[in-house]
């Protein structure tokens, strides 16, 4: 069996901070979240950041770990340095499973892991079964259990644990407890944890922090807590060993069984990540085609919707009497060419918005993965589905009536060079006013609703339904075309598709350099109005 080669991450110096947080303030808008934080975090540090809900604790822990940025001041990190962070919330898109976000992880850095060692990891947070389940399916315990797997899987450097207690029961508290003292504080791991309960503070923080109103009021070690103000009530670790332990344990072998009779052909252990590198960005490209596929729609419109109409429109104009060729072939152009749009208005946004408005967007800055790759790794995909779905719909156009009329009148320009550089505008214009859409709206639900208002004028003046024609035949429609964004591009792309001579006019030229200002303006509002971290 060829040898795997694993990549070793840089060690970082435990002689010098890991991080310091130096005169730090956020603002939201007229609210102060911090005022002037300074924090200095050494190697083996374990600090405990405690205080009222709405006191800035989340807050303070999300610029340490990079996923917010200071309105001022600055966070100095080591440069090697690893972060594992667990989250209050537990929102995740459609169609991501729990194993979709630990392979994400392993394979973000590296990590070899072999199914009996997943089984063991999945058992000690109690998710054994779950491996498929979508996430956004699972309770609030299970989820919160899974965000705490996440935030320590790639043995981080400093691990960030926000309410770690939110949603979980005594025994799985207790059983995530151990595991996170045998793993951090026995290992001298740094970790900062957040929560208001001051039992969780004394079970694993040397150091604590007491945050009001944005503002650190006091600072110390948490032995000088407990002889000023008493021992804090501790969890039973024997309730759990005594009545609970058995229990898991009898499941977890009925399940290692099932998995054996299950393999029993494969004698070979299966890896679930083989270490080897990937960099970042293509598991970050294969987390997103998974909540393609898994959320189902995507590929089905994809697929079904050209189909759909080309055999509605198309065996409509088949039977015209006086060119029904024409009208078949410009009506193919402009439907492979509103499929793309469709990519830019529906799909890229739908996207960017569900990860931008879910955990899930936390979960890919934990892995160093700046907001600008996602949106370009989003942009790559959508740029493949609008490839793919204009050569689609061009395909099914010579599947109905290629046999009629022939393959070339019906799915090929008549002049190929001029139609590309058109094609090429109709692609970018589509990305960057669905990147444009993406940061105009901030609720999906606002979104799909605004979206179907905005394509169907669009499909329809572009000739998805009336070959384009006979759109500019008339005396009102050819006038309300100047209204579709697309009609710059669109028209001498239907010139160059169906025409019988290609000429670049100077109406032409005033079109292209309004596309391009539009390209423009759609880029400049997106840059303009994306607020990642605020």
């Amino acid at each position: 069996m060829k040898q795997i080669v694993v990549k070793e991450r840089e060690a970082i110096d435990t002689t010098k901070p890991l991080v310091k947080v130096i005169n730090v303030t956020k603002k939201y808008k007229s609210k102060i979240a911090l005022n002037n934080i300074n924090l200095v975090i050494n190697s083996g540090d374990r600090i405990g950041i405690i205080g009222a809900n709405g006191s800035g604790k989340s807050t303070l822990s999300e610029i340490i770990g990079g996923i917010r940025q200071a309105t001022t001041g600055k966070v100095v990190r080591q440069e090697n340095l690893t972060i594992g962070l667990q989250f209050q919330e537990s929102r995740y898109p459609i169609g991501i499973s729990v194993m979709d976000m630990i392979k994400y992880y392993l394979n973000t850095f590296s990590i070899a892991m072999t199914d009996n060692q997943l089984r063991e990891l999945l058992r000690t947070y109690q998710l054994i079964g779950m491996e498929n389940k979508f996430v956004e399916r699972l309770s609030g315990g299970q989820q919160q259990r899974l965000n705490i797997l996440l935030s320590v899987v790639h043995n981080p450097d400093l691990v960030i644990l926000d309410e770690i207690s939110t949603g979980l029961d005594i025994e799985v508290r207790s059983e995530i407890f151990h595991f996170l003292r045998e793993n951090i504080v026995e290992k001298g791991k740094t970790m900062i944890l957040v929560t208001h309960m001051m039992s969780e503070i004394e079970e694993f923080c040397e150091k604590y922090i007491y945050v009001h109103n944005g503002e650190i009021k006091e600072a110390g070690m948490v032995q000088d807590i407990i002889k000023k103000y008493g021992s804090v009530h501790n969890f039973t670790w024997q309730m759990f060993e005594q009545n609970k332990k058995t229990d898991l344990d009898q499941q977890f072998r009925k399940m290692v069984k099932q998995s054996r009779e299950s393999t029993r052909v494969n004698k070979v252990d299966k890896w679930i990540c083989d270490g080897r590198v990937r960099g970042k960005n293509k598991p970050l490209i294969d987390l997103i085609l998974k909540y393609y596929y898994k959320g189902f729609f995507v590929p089905i419109f994809l697929i079904v919707y050209p189909i759909l109409l080309l055999f509605l429109s198309g065996f409509a104009f088949k039977q015209l009497n006086n060119n029904p060729v024409q009208s078949i072939h410009t009506l193919v152009g402009s439907i492979a060419m509103v499929q793309a749009m469709s990519v830019g208005i529906f799909i890229i946004p739908e996207t960017i918005l569900e990860f931008k408005n879910s955990v899930l967007m936390k979960r890919i800055g934990a892995t160093n993965i700046k907001p600008v790759f996602f949106v370009l790794s989003v942009m790559l995909v959508g740029l493949v589905f609008i490839i793919t779905s204009f050569l689609w719909t061009l395909l099914w156009a010579g599947i109905f009536f290629g046999q009629s009329f022939g393959w070339k009148e019906i799915a090929a320009p008549n002049h190929f060079g001029p139609a590309i550089p058109f094609v090429v505008l109709v692609f970018i214009s589509t990305l960057s006013l669905g990147l444009m859409l993406a940061s105009v709206f901030k609720s999906t639900t606002a979104f799909i609703a605004a979206s179907n208002i905005i394509f169907m004028p669009i499909a329809l003046l572009s000739g998805t339904f009336i070959p384009a024609e006979l759109i500019n035949a008339s005396n009102v429609l050819k006038y309300v075309t100047y209204v579709n964004p697309f009609k710059y591009t669109m028209d001498p792309f239907l010139k160059a598709w169906s025409g019988q001579e290609f000429v670049f006019t100077s109406t032409y030229g005033v079109y292209l350099g309004v596309s391009l200002g539009l390209i423009g303006m759609y880029i400049g509002i997106a840059g303009w109005k994306l607020r990642w971290q605020a």
